[in-house]
C-alpha cells in the first residue's frame, strides 16, 4: 500500500478521498482497488450474512470506516453489532467481525496483519478471503490462523456462512 501523506485525524475527517485512504499513524495509505470477482464475493457474503442481521446479531456493511484512537480503517465488510457508536459515521466500537478479501496486489500476510490490528481493537473475528484460490481463513482472537476447508464453513461465534455458497 503506497504512502500518500502525513495528516491528522481532524483533517481526516472534514475530507472525502476517492479512491479510499486509511489513517494509520498519521499517515494516508490508498486500500487497493477490488477486482470484479472481489466485488462479487463482498456482494455474496453480504447476502450470506443477511439472514445474521434479521436474526438481531447485528448489521453487515462493506466498506464501513471503523476507528481506533487516530486510526481509521477500512475493511472490505464488517459485521457489528447493532448498539454500536459511531462518530462521523466512522464506527468507533469494535465491529463482532472483520472481513479482508484479497487483492492481486496483496499477499496474505498483509491481511493476516490487518487482523491483528482488529484483534487488538476489540475485534474477536477476522476472516480473509481469497477470491482466486478460493480459499478462506478464519483468525480468532487469541487463536492461529485457520485455514477453512472448501466443503466447510468460515464461523465467527453464532455467525457461520458455507464456502461453498460464498464461492459458487
Amino acid at each position: 500500500m503506497a504512502t500518500a501523506s502525513k495528516i491528522t485525524l481532524e483533517e481526516y475527517l472534514i475530507r472525502d478521498f476517492e479512491p479510499s485512504r486509511e489513517l494509520v499513524s498519521g499517515e494516508l495509505r490508498e486500500k487497493p482497488t477490488g477486482t470484479r470477482e472481489h466485488m462479487r464475493i463482498e456482494k455474496v457474503l453480504t447476502r450470506l450474512l443477511e439472514p445474521f442481521e434479521k436474526r438481531g446479531l447485528g448489521q453487515v456493511l462493506a466498506e464501513l470506516s471503523v476507528r481506533r484512537g487516530d486510526d481509521v480503517r477500512i475493511p472490505d465488510l464488517v459485521f457489528y453489532p447493532m448498539n454500536s457508536q459511531f462518530e462521523n459515521d466512522i464506527l468507533v466500537d469494535p465491529p463482532l467481525l472483520c472481513v479482508e478479501i484479497l487483492s492481486p496486489s496483496q499477499r496474505p500476510s498483509e491481511l493476516f496483519a490487518e487482523c491483528e490490528v482488529y484483534h487488538s481493537w476489540d475485534v474477536l473475528y477476522c476472516w480473509v478471503i481469497d477470491p482466486a484460490s478460493k480459499s478462506a481463513w478464519e483468525y480468532h482472537r487469541g487463536s492461529p490462523v485457520r485455514l477453512a476447508s472448501q466443503d466447510g464453513r468460515l464461523i465467527a461465534g453464532e455467525i457461520g456462512v458455507s464456502l461453498a455458497e460464498l464461492f459458487a
